[in-house]
């Protein structure tokens, strides 16, 4: 119960935290255009491989209980653009899917052995939060190039049950990562733009980036579509868990 409010309270906490940052930060900046984007479509896993603990907890695929099949998603972001070179934005990505399957094998996970070829409920939720900057250091001839920072706060848990037992891990936590930014006009309103951020080091890595087909209906609509990937995952000592989930996207953008 207190995780369900928890990932309540972060739903709708941080957005509202993050929005407000992005409203207060450049009060004084001249130039500015606030946008809102709204982006959904299908989603569906290549990869889920977990293992809790890393030392002692048995290795699986949660594809086998969640499934590869598509599913369908939302994002929420707000973007804030000042002084032409200058850009804040922030973004709501919830994600979960859950399934039924089993394994021919004992799974141990967390505290708990689950049983062989006993269903087995699972649950995968990996759900973000992030704040980034971007500085525009190139717009020009048709090009617009820009990097910048971003933070990322992350909501995950992993569970598994059957009748007579269940255990979970959660992970919420702060991720550093580098954005970076292309987008080339292709004229009569259509761009094409890469869009991401990406950090891998040691104990882990992430990565989130979209390339998409952007067209431009009027001064203040305009809509996308295109592939996204989120890649990454960490191996540390009290979790092995990597994960690759593919997006088909269709986005649109209103600016206020």
């Amino acid at each position: 119960m207190m995780k369900a409010l928890n990932s309540l309270l972060l739903f709708f906490l941080i957005p509202l935290i993050f929005s407000t940052t992005i409203l207060i930060l450049p009060s004084s900046a001249s130039g500015q255009q606030l946008s809102v984007e709204g982006e959904t479509g299908l989603i569906w896993f290549s990869r889920n491989d977990v293992r809790i603990p890393n030392d002692g907890g048995t290795e699986f695929d949660m594809m086998n209980l969640i499934g590869s099949e598509v599913a369908p998603f939302f994002r929420f972001r707000v973007n804030l653009s000042f002084d032409e070179r200058h850009t804040v934005r922030a973004l709501l990505a919830p994600l979960s899917k859950i399934g039924t399957g089993s394994f021919d094998e004992p799974i141990i996970f967390e505290e708990t052995t689950f049983e062989a070829n006993t269903p087995i409920d699972g649950t995968y939720r990996f759900n973000t939060y992030r704040l980034t900057y971007r500085y525009t250091f190139y717009n020009q001839n048709n090009w617009v190039l820009g990097a910048g920072l971003a933070g990322l706060i992350r909501d995950a848990e992993v569970a598994l049950a059957q009748p007579d037992r269940s255990d979970s891990s959660s992970d919420f936590g702060f991720v550093p990562l580098i954005h970076l930014y292309v987008q080339r006009d292709l004229g009569a309103g259509l761009s094409l733009t890469l869009d991401g951020e990406t950090l891998a080091g040691p104990q882990g890595r992430a990565t989130d980036a979209a390339l998409t087909f952007n067209y431009k209906v009027s001064n203040n609509w305009s809509m996308n579509a295109g592939y996204r990937v989120l890649e990454g995952g960490a191996d540390v000592d009290q979790v092995y868990n990597f994960a690759w989930i593919n997006y088909v996207l269709i986005g649109l953008q209103v600016d206020i």
